[in-house]
């Protein structure tokens, strides 16, 4: 709300006609008109304001706020900005009441600093209905702040703010400089995540070639090119999107461009800031002057390529190399939704060569790629990456440079016989009595080995999931309903159930769910829920294979998790193990720790 002064210094603004004091015997009048007890001389002066035909929406020099003052206790900012990027709307499903709720967000600054502000709901049409372009100044009133990306600081727009363009007339009374100098000069070596405006002079070091995809959000077509960038501080991968990747299709190396309005954020496996090009960002092509970059060859991302590498020579660090290998399991896509609001699908595959087997991660685009293939098929990938995995081995990334081949003429693994390489753990984790599992280990990935003394026959081995996005459905009276997606005609059944491992230490429930629960119980979730069908119980599937799996010693490897007062193993994998040979492996490491 305006204090009284700022009420009347807009009146007398855009009143010349009146002077001060008649102002202040208005505002008296409206006082006694209302009655003195009912409101106070701010809100009689709004009131006045308004007869006289006074736009308090109007910025008023003494209300205004700047970037670099917001902190995370500011409240009901009021705030003016120049606009420099601008997002698209997005849709979303709420948690709480349902109903459908839209999202966008820009990018604003002033000569102190620049902003993340995010629309919601209603004021989104100020950029689906092009109310507002990149250049405008705005007023933002009644904006909150809130953490955003990286823990930095935003503004949120709910119901209760307002936005708009200022006119000529406003922006000269406030007398701010609102050219392009609050754009943030980077060298590569001081970028890091979460900068938004950013201005960068480059050389280019490499171009990658320009690839195409489907948005799965509302399948429209959408671009992608990547070089590498370098000054006299370092290489970064620099990504440009939709028209800027038309733009730098014939870009060669060697030549020197400009960027402003460009953003950072990190990699997909978090380890390396990248530089990323929109729509409201500009290029400057071709520039005549010189830059002393660095070799970006020295960086390891653009280090020699390695060429093919077996499985089991594998290791963490390794960059653009290549690995062939028969296809052992294929897991369902994920899909997910980043903390700066972009949608995205990940999807696992199990590959397997003479030497071994490795987890092998598609993202985005690559799982389209990869919708069609099914066990036994293989995968030849060139110019990946390795990095570790959650459960300490490695596994193998599908980056954007690289090249996928399904079944490949001519490849010595189409014989390949993996039916014993499937049931092999990827890399071990490390082995514990489930007596030594407690706090210390939650949230860790650990190795049990025991006899399963019990498969539970409580609930269903299987749940009905939503094809699109996997989650788990509700069923209701007019069937099954994604909180997501909605309404979901063919729902897809899931495998998950619960085993319990006893080691002679102690025991521990173990949930499996997915390929890992249909392998234990050598059926699929289809067939599984076929069964259920045929019978009407729910747990048929359970006890037509209890006697074939309690009694098994077998060693499982997954994630530690607390459930109330007692831990649960999530497991990722197991493998029949061999008690005599589990007993020479027990000397062995015994040995070990005697010297």
């Amino acid at each position: 709300m305006l204090t009284l002064e700022e009420t009347i210094e807009l009146i007398l603004k855009h009143r010349s006609d009146y002077e001060r004091k008649d102002i202040l015997e208005m505002i008296e009048e409206k006082r006694e008109e209302l009655g003195r007890e009912v409101i106070n001389d701010e809100s009689a002066a709004m009131i006045v304001a308004r007869e006289l035909g006074v736009d308090l929406h109007q910025i008023s020099p003494k209300a205004r706020q700047r970037i670099e003052d917001i902190t995370e206790t500011t409240r009901n900012v009021a705030l003016t900005a120049k606009i420099i990027n601008m997002g698209s709307v997005r849709t979303f499903s709420r948690k709480e009441g349902g109903g459908e709720g839209k999202v966008a967000s820009i990018i604003v600054s002033d000569e102190t600093g620049s902003i993340r502000v995010v629309l919601w709901d209603d004021l989104t049409n100020a950029i689906s209905e092009n109310v507002v372009s990149v250049g405008d100044i705005i007023q933002i009133r009644g904006a909150y702040v809130k953490k955003g990306l990286g823990d930095s600081l935003e503004l949120n727009l709910g119901r209760m703010g307002q936005i708009r363009i200022l006119e000529e007339y406003e922006i000269e009374d406030l007398g701010i400089d609102f050219s392009d100098k609050s754009t943030l000069d980077q060298r590569i070596s001081d970028l890091k995540e979460g900068l938004f405006n950013v201005s960068l002079k480059v050389k280019i070091q490499r171009v990658f070639q320009l690839s195409t995809f489907t948005r799965q959000r509302d399948g429209s077509e959408g671009k992608v090119l990547s070089i590498v960038g370098a000054d006299e501080t370092g290489a970064a991968r620099i990504v440009f999107w939709d028209e800027r990747a038309s733009e730098m299709e014939n870009a060669e190396e060697g030549e020197v461009i400009q960027l402003k309005g460009v953003n950072t954020r990190l990699n997909r496996d978090g380890t390396e800031v990248e530089v990323h090009v929109g729509r409201a960002a500009s290029i400057e092509r071709g520039l005549k002057e010189k830059i002393d970059a660095v070799e970006a060859a020295s960086a390891r991302s653009e280090s020699k390529p390695l060429g093919l590498k077996g499985i089991a020579d594998l290791t963490t660090g390794m960059w653009d190399v290549d690995i062939e290998g028969k296809v052992v399991t294929v897991y369902d896509v994920t899909n997910f939704t980043t903390k700066d609001g972009r949608d995205g699908q990940v999807r696992n595959v199990i590959l397997a060569d003479e030497s071994g087997k490795t987890r092998v991660t598609f993202w985005n685009e690559d799982v389209d790629k990869i919708e069609d293939i099914k066990e036994g098929d293989v995968l030849k990938i060139l110019h990946g990456y390795v990095k570790e995995g959650f459960r300490g081995g490695v596994e193998f990334q599908v980056g954007r440079k690289a090249e996928i081949h399904i079944n490949p003429k001519g490849s010595r693994l189409e014989k390949l016989d993996v039916s014993q390489v499937s049931l092999q753990p990827m890399a071990k984790a490390s082995r514990v009595l489930i007596s030594d599992i407690d706090d210390n280990t939650e949230g860790k990935s650990v190795e049990i080995c025991g006899i399963i003394v019990n498969l539970s026959q409580a609930t269903s081995p299987i749940y009905q999931a939503c094809p699109r996005c996997n989650k788990k459905l509700d069923e209701t009276d007019k069937g099954f309903v994604c909180k997501s997606c909605g309404k979901v005609d063919k729902p897809e059944p899931r495998m998950l159930y619960k085993i319990t491992v006893d080691d002679g230490s102690g025991s521990i429930r173990v949930t499996l769910f997915g390929k890992v629960g249909e392998e234990l119980l050598q059926m699929t979730a289809e067939e599984a829920s076929e069964i259920i069908k045929k019978t009407g119980r729910s747990d048929q599937p359970i006890i037509e294979n209890t006697d074939k799996v309690v009694g098994r010693y077998i060693a499982v490897h997954g994630r530690v998790k607390k459930f109330r007062d007692s831990f649960d193993l999530s497991a990722s994998g197991f493998e029949y193990a061999d008690p005599v040979r589990e007993i020479k492996r027990m000397k062995e490491e015994i040995q070990k720790e005697v010297g």
